[in-house]
């Protein structure tokens, strides 16, 4: 195992507080995070492991600073995060058992599609502006549970953008408006969390001298960035979202070009 000075233990915690202040704001918060253990020297899957930690402090304090603030729909978020704990451990499990990946194309991909993203909330404002969430019937837990599976897979296998692309969802298909969308999707982005972190600490797979301060840190900033959000209101996590989408979408172009 690498062995970590004082000082990178100390810039890994700084740059988790920030990472947690933006992702309750509007996620994208593994594009800070996911680096700063890679250039660790940290074995990759050690990465991901402690990367998980880290994410789960920080959606475990988002989620209770939401739902005490009454920013969350209970239904949405037990039945997406229950959804999203099966599926990131058959993703974790994937990502362990199935070796390499072609990260390039991979984030490509996954870039392209937070761009589109983005764009289509740009050219669309109606979208999340107000809450016009029909209630629990037939279509909105179809998607709840279709979102928590697949994006549970996605966060457990992958990672990068989950809470951009389940913010999307929670506004896109279910018509939650910004803020209570991004707090539903906080908690089933901590029902993810969970369950690959599960896998990932029952592989050994957490470095833990830097995954604890990381993650006090991570979830500090997380309860001040859920704050912020909550008083921004609708139109203030509207432009979070669009610049925390675009954000990470140029961190996996940059990494397919240069493969840093």
């Amino acid at each position: 195992m690498t062995e970590l000075s004082s000082l990178q233990i100390s810039v890994c915690t700084v740059i988790a507080f920030i990472a947690g202040l933006i992702d309750a704001m509007a996620g994208g918060g593994g594009i800070f995070t996911m680096p700063t253990l890679a250039a660790l020297g940290l074995p990759i899957p050690m990465v991901a492991g402690t990367n998980k930690f880290v994410g789960t402090s920080g959606s475990s304090a988002a989620t209770i600073s939401f739902f005490a603030r009454g920013k969350m729909d209970k239904t949405t978020a037990l039945i997406g995060g229950a959804c999203s704990i099966l599926g990131s451990i058959a993703g974790a499990k994937t990502l362990i058992h199935a070796g390499n990946l072609n990260e390039s194309v991979t984030k490509g991909v996954f870039g392209v599609m937070l761009v589109t993203m983005a764009l289509y909330m740009f050219f669309k404002p109606q979208f999340g502006g107000e809450n016009s969430y029909q209630g629990p019937n037939a279509r909105t837990i179809a998607i709840t549970i279709f979102a928590g599976l697949i994006l549970g897979f996605y966060d457990g296998f992958f990672g990068p953008g989950t809470g951009s692309f389940l913010v999307f969802v929670m506004v896109r298909w279910l018509r939650f408006d910004f803020v209570i969308g991004t707090g539903n999707a906080k908690a089933i982005n901590f029902g993810s969390n969970v369950g690959s972190l599960g896998t990932f600490i029952a592989g050994g797979l957490v470095s833990w001298e830097v995954a604890i301060p990381m993650g006090i840190a991570n979830a500090a900033g997380s309860v001040i960035g859920s704050n912020i959000a909550i008083k921004g209101g609708v139109r203030f996590v509207r432009y979070a979202f669009l610049i925390a989408a675009l954000a990470v979408a140029g961190r996996m172009f940059w990494y397919m070009l240069t493969g840093k």
